[in-house]
């Protein structure tokens, strides 16, 4: 049943069959026989179609309400409970956090540790944060601007986000596109009431969003426009300060998220303030 809870979740988030199975790794036809196994264990539907898209009926969205808390709690029976300890965690990282300043951030903390070992894996953030959820992965390190409720949050670093000006020109236009992260990004959720109120003439212009940071970044390398990109990123690819400018008032949180369960090891704490301490220190080389 779980196989099939993870499916309905993954069509949830989605809308599609075959976006669920490249989420999940898995052929189409995988995803839907996990859908129809669920669906006949409970005995009602649990989709319908909805143009080219597959939405959840009620049922079903009240079957995954309740099932989440559920599977996580399954899901975590291998960690020790009370102040027992586990020294090897599954750690998550959001794409551009993966593809930035993330690994390096991990490596210096755990060698700073002593029998602390970590699996690093990267995801979109929103999948990130579902899989902490679902109990999947140990811990996140991603943005997470709606809070969700049932995961605890320990904020690491407000990473600024950066104007990077197109071909590395001496200044951005108005009339270019802005390249920047789709619109359905946790980090866009994040950063676009910030734009909003600071910075609104930013949203009149011709937006670009795209699924990844590097590839808007690549983009606007390439001349295609101006982009709206987080600093971490932009120092990693090895633009020189006069191609962008910081742009005050934006900036995206980014947080360690675990359960309650994790968060309780003593193993956990001690990962999470070599993190803290050492993502601290990254951001102050950068000048933030």
């Amino acid at each position: 049943m779980l196989d099939g809870v993870d499916a309905l979740i993954a069509l949830e988030q989605y809308g599609t069959v075959s976006e669920a199975a490249v989420r999940l790794r898995l052929t189409q036809s995988a995803v839907s026989k996990r859908l129809q196994a669920l669906q006949d264990a409970l005995g009602f539907r649990l989709v319908v179609p909805e143009g080219r898209r597959i939405r959840l009926t009620p049922q079903a969205i009240d079957f995954l309400q309740r099932a989440r808390p559920l599977v996580a709690e399954l899901r975590s029976l291998g960690t020790p409970a009370g102040r027992g300890s586990i020294s090897h965690f599954s750690l998550a990282l959001a794409d551009s956090i993966a593809a930035s300043w993330g690994p390096a951030v991990v490596r210096r903390a755990l060698d700073a540790l002593d029998g602390i070992l970590v699996d690093v894996h990267a995801h979109r953030s929103v999948l990130v944060i579902e899989s902490v959820r679902l109990g999947r992965y140990h811990i996140g390190l991603c943005t997470d601007p709606l809070q969700a409720k049932d995961v605890i949050h320990h904020p690491l670093i407000d990473e600024p986000v950066v104007m990077l000006n197109s071909a590395c020109a001496r200044r951005s236009d108005h009339a270019r596109p802005l390249i920047t992260i789709e619109n359905s990004s946790a980090t866009w959720h994040e950063i676009e009431p910030q734009l909003k109120s600071v910075h609104p003439q930013l949203l009149n212009r011709h937006l670009i969003q795209v699924e990844s940071f590097s590839a808007a970044a690549q983009m606007v390398r390439a001349g295609f426009g101006d982009g709206l990109l987080p600093l971490g990123l932009v120092m990693e690819l090895a633009f020189p300060k006069s191609c962008y400018r910081l742009l005050p008032g934006v900036k995206r949180r980014v947080s360690l998220l675990t359960r309650k369960t994790v968060n309780q090891l003593p193993s956990f704490e001690l990962l999470r303030e070599q993190l803290e301490a050492v993502t601290r220190a990254h951001f102050s080389a950068l000048g933030a």
